[in-house]
């Protein structure tokens, strides 16, 4: 059944990065950040993400190791924590940004509060919680979804400011000469210091 279930969450998260890559390439599709809420784009992308997550679920619990990679220690005071706190600050971030703006719709740029250190901090914190997941449950099954999700992590915030200059225009372009893609601090204060 885990075989299945990898194989399933792994044509998902291939599925979501090769669809992203044709409207990153291609001026005439349009994948992610979807044109509508009720846009195939939308659904289709919605659909596969949580194909993706569910599974990604279903093996941490079946194929959780009892033997953790660097030991036990590591597993609950490092591993557990950094997946906590990953996902925990990214959920509040999403929450902060507002969930219409976190999903690809147009709600306002934001670029006050964490959005003034990072231009994406919630990918930046998803990347920690991966990090922490895949050492935490130490599968290949696992390792290997959390690799492909934290690429398209990786790559989403290429693909999303070609769609943030179009909407936003000087405004987001002010902010990004000002602000780093992960983290960073912003220009005003690094000029200042």
């Amino acid at each position: 059944m885990s075989q299945i279930v990898f194989y399933l969450s792994l044509l998902s998260i291939v599925a979501i990065l090769v669809l992203s890559l044709l409207a990153f390439v291609s001026e005439n599709f349009s994948f992610f950040p979807p044109p509508s809420k009720g846009s195939w784009q939308y659904k289709t992308f919605w659909v596969l993400f949580r194909l993706m997550f569910v599974g990604l679920l279903y093996l941490s619990y079946s194929e959780f190791s009892p033997e953790p990679l660097f030991g036990s220690q590591l597993r609950y005071f490092l591993w557990l924590p950094l997946l906590a706190l990953g996902f925990g600050a990214a959920t509040y971030i999403s929450a902060k940004l507002g969930w219409e703006n976190a999903h690809g719709e147009k709600g306002g740029l934001i670029v006050s509060g964490l959005y003034r250190w990072s231009r994406n901090p919630i990918y930046a914190t998803s990347l920690v919680g991966m990090i922490g997941w895949g050492f935490f449950v130490n599968s290949h099954y696992v390792s290997t979804l959390l690799g492909l999700w934290a690429l398209m992590y990786l790559l989403a915030p290429f693909i999303e400011e070609q769609w943030l200059e179009k909407t936003y225009g000087d405004q987001f372009l002010t902010y990004k000469s000002r602000t780093s893609r992960f983290f960073g601090f912003p220009r005003s204060l690094r000029e200042n210091g």
